[in-house]
């Protein structure tokens, strides 16, 4: 009876040792979990803080309004996803695809994008205020009225993008390509600007900078 009892305890800590570690949950009636497949999956609003969801693919996803922070999407594939309004604060996206993916007004503050792929996102109105975006690539989005203040933006690839009015004071935008974008009614203060690619740059003033012969 005694040994009934020890290879019963055993088993009961064996399956508790494996549910901790199941990192998946069902939410919406989604399977949330790193690599999984949720192209097309509709999360509108769903509460997902702290979710595990690297290299998931979330191709087309609608997650407007879904609360996402701190959340793991690094090498997640967001391309044409549906994040507005959504909550991404101190979330790990880095090395994410957001190629074309709808991020107006999302919360961004203190995001870790370094090296994620963002060509022709939309970022109207985002909260970006102090996100590591290291590297990142966002040619061609859209990123006016954004909140840029204290970003780390080094080396990132801005060519074409459009900053009106956003706040970029005291951001970090060293050897960053500016090439075309257009800074028109933009808060400069105090932002690093050395090395930086202008050819053809619009100024916070609406002057525009000569492009490249």
């Amino acid at each position: 009876m005694a040994l009934k009892r020890i290879v019963l305890s055993l088993a009961l800590l064996t399956l508790t040792a494996c549910v901790s570690n199941d990192s998946s949950r069902i939410v919406n009636g989604y399977r949330i979990a790193p690599d999984a497949n949720l192209a097309g999956a509709n999360l509108t609003g769903a509460k997902l803080s702290g979710s595990y969801l690297s290299w998931a693919n979330l191709v087309g996803a609608n997650l407007a309004g879904a609360n996402l922070a701190r959340a793991d999407l690094s090498f997640a594939n967001l391309r044409d996803a549906n994040l507005s309004g959504a909550n991404l604060t101190l979330t790990n996206l880095r090395n994410a695809n957001l190629a074309g993916a709808n991020l107006s007004g999302a919360k961004l503050s203190r995001a870790y994008l370094s090296s994620a792929n963002m060509p022709g996102s939309v970022l109207i109105g985002a909260n970006l205020r102090g996100a590591d975006m290291v590297g990142v690539i966002l040619s061609g989005a859209n990123l006016t009225s954004a909140d840029l203040r204290n970003t780390n933006l080094t080396s990132s690839n801005l060519s074409g993008v459009s900053l009106r009015s956003a706040k970029l004071n005291s951001s970090n935008l060293l050897k960053s390509n500016l090439t075309n974008a257009d800074l028109t009614s933009a808060e400069i203060g105090d932002a690093k600007l050395n090395q930086v690619q202008y050819a053809g740059l619009t100024m916070p003033d609406g002057s525009k900078l000569p492009s490249e012969p």
